[in-house]
């Protein structure tokens, strides 16, 4: 039992409010069974700020064994103290003392707790002094090579808590212990190459509970960053239009002229992000990246002798969008550079890959590359490591930006046979019920009714999709795979003349 303070109450105030639902026996005597009560303080830690939104509420809870029901109340926050008066406890052995502080969205901030005996000679006043609370935070990420230092620092309320920094070698896991609680902890994260030289900066934030491990996952935003720490010089980037004839099927700007301009940046979270449904019944979101083909085009890597990734050297590209063969979907071709004085990035189109005379090797690793405007956003990736920034690659000595999706490090992979991308169908309907000018029908909720045959990681996904268009007159029976094959008759179908084949992967499933 923890030192009490003791002074004198009347016994005559005690013996009053007899009929107290807050204690087992009525004969009890009360304390403050009028205005008078125990006046409860708490002392915030030293150096605490008063305001804020840390102690928006401020409660009391006063519990015994002996007790039927426990008192509860609120403190008032005056200068450094919270003030509360507590009324209505029978007098006992201890009695515990138990108060809580929250944030604007009622996560405990600060605690503090004694057991005290209340009797004929009870307490006027209970002094505690409140503790921060604190949690837990799991960070993880997928880095690249060239960060070998994570740089991470707390924020709490704008002020800075703790700063740690963790040796890293490709994927990161850690757990930081000891963090203060409440909404909105702001993470600033900091990946250092061997040099020194900052790669990915980052501001992150999370809720941090005491009873509850949060979970954190780093996006890597590389690429520009890694162009600025090797061309100093002015390095420009590539005009990127997805909308145009030569580029869009289903999103041609000549058919729809709200579509973006040219090079303007597009929110693909906004415009072209859909729900669907699984093969049971599932609900999934895909981005809807127009027609693509099953014969992949190709992204070239430069490798070491070791057979290594030359570290901070971009990816080579020789089709953007409208040029002939470009397809989202890349195969990888792997090109081994033998000269031991090779700087990264002096290389920066196939051009000159070509004219090196390095060794190429095709590998049957596929990466889904969606190059777009610089700018440009997509937030959403089925597998939380992947990364959902901006990625930089080189096309024709130029700078090209692009969004990765499904790839060799990714839970998301697409079967390949060696020759094509495997293609699975998505059962579909058409906004207008014959043409695909007005994009996929959608419900009152603006869901579609499509259905994927299958989930990332399962055999035989890929993120191209033949599309096997249904009419609206079945559109509310079908909802799995089941549903779609039994109503997939001719007189039910949509036949376009040809298959159209879409890029969407899947990036979310419930």
């Amino acid at each position: 039992m923890k030192p009490r303070l003791l002074l004198c109450l009347s016994l005559l105030t005690l013996l009053l409010g007899c009929s107290s639902p807050t204690r087992d026996n009525p004969d009890d005597p009360l304390v403050g069974g009028g205005d008078d009560g125990i006046e409860l303080i708490a002392e915030l830690p030293s150096g605490v700020q008063a305001a804020g939104g840390l102690l928006t509420e401020i409660r009391y809870t006063v519990t015994a064994v002996d007790l039927a029901d426990t008192v509860t109340g609120t403190m008032n926050l005056v200068g450094t103290q919270a003030r509360g008066l507590v009324q209505g406890l029978a007098v006992g052995s201890a009695r515990r003392f138990w108060i809580e502080v929250f944030d604007v969205n009622h996560i405990r901030t600060f605690s503090a707790v004694d057991t005290l005996d209340i009797g004929a000679n009870a307490p006027q006043t209970v002094r505690l002094t409140l503790t921060r609370l604190t949690g837990n935070l799991e960070l993880t990420s997928r880095l690249p090579p060239e960060i070998v230092n994570l740089r991470v620092a707390v924020i709490v309320a704008g002020d800075t808590t703790t700063t740690l920094e963790y040796d890293v070698d490709g994927d990161l896991q850690e757990q930081i212990e000891g963090i203060p609680t409440g909404t909105g902890v702001e993470l600033v994260l900091a990946g250092i190459d061997g040099d020194g030289q900052v790669l990915v900066s980052t501001t992150l934030q999370t809720d941090i509970r005491n009873d509850l491990l949060a979970r954190v996952t780093l996006p890597v935003e590389t690429g520009a960053v890694d162009v600025v720490a090797n061309f100093p010089d002015f390095v420009p980037i590539v005009s990127v239009d997805r909308f145009s004839d030569s580029a869009a099927v289903f999103f041609a700007r000549s058919l729809t002229p709200s579509l973006p301009e040219a090079n303007e940046p597009i929110d693909f979270d906004e415009l072209f992000l859909h729900r669907a449904l699984g093969p049971n019944e599932e609900i999934v979101e895909f981005y809807h990246f127009d027609v693509r083909s099953k014969t992949p085009g190709k992204i070239y890597k430069l490798l070491d002798r070791r057979g290594d990734d030359i570290q901070a050297q971009l990816p080579v590209f020789d089709e953007i969008p409208g040029d002939e063969g470009y397809n989202d979907l890349r195969l990888v071709v792997e090109v081994s550079v033998s000269d031991l004085e090779y700087r990264a990035n002096s290389i920066t189109s196939l051009e000159q890959i070509l004219a090196s005379g390095f060794d190429t090797t095709h590998t049957e690793d596929l990466m889904n590359c969606v190059m777009v405007p610089d700018g440009s956003a997509a937030s959403k990736r089925f597998d939380p490591l992947d990364a959902t920034g901006l990625m930089d690659g080189w096309y024709r000595d130029q700078v090209v930006r692009y969004l990765l999706f499904e790839n060799p490090d990714s839970d998301a992979a697409v079967d390949f046979s060696g020759t094509e991308i495997s293609a699975p169908v998505m059962y579909a309907f058409l906004e207008n019920d014959r043409d695909i000018l007005d994009g996929f029908a959608v419900d009152l909720l603006g869901a579609t009714h499509n259905v994927v045959t299958r989930l990332p990681a399962e055999e035989g996904y890929g993120p191209v999709w033949a599309l096997r268009l249904f009419k609206l007159d079945v559109f509310d029976r079908v909802t799995s795979v089941a549903s779609a094959q039994d109503n997939d008759r001719e007189d039910n179908v949509i036949d376009l003349g040809e298959v159209l084949l879409i890029n969407a992967p899947v990036v979310s499933v419930q």
